[in-house]
């Protein structure tokens, strides 16, 4: 059993399920199609970049 929860987390987060899930209870958010939207824009977005000093 200990195999197979392992194996349904590793899944879950290459499918970005808990990325999802941590998106929506840092936002404070119910998921739904629109959260999930905001979701993969934001994943999408291009980072800021660094500022570099000197």
């Amino acid at each position: 059993m200990k195999v197979l929860r392992t194996l349904t987390a590793m899944l879950r987060e290459i499918f970005d399920e808990t990325a999802f899930q941590r998106y929506c209870q840092r936002e404070g958010v119910e998921p739904n199609r629109e959260s999930y939207a905001h979701f993969l824009r934001d994943a999408d977005a291009p980072e800021k970049p660094k500022v570099r000093c000197c």
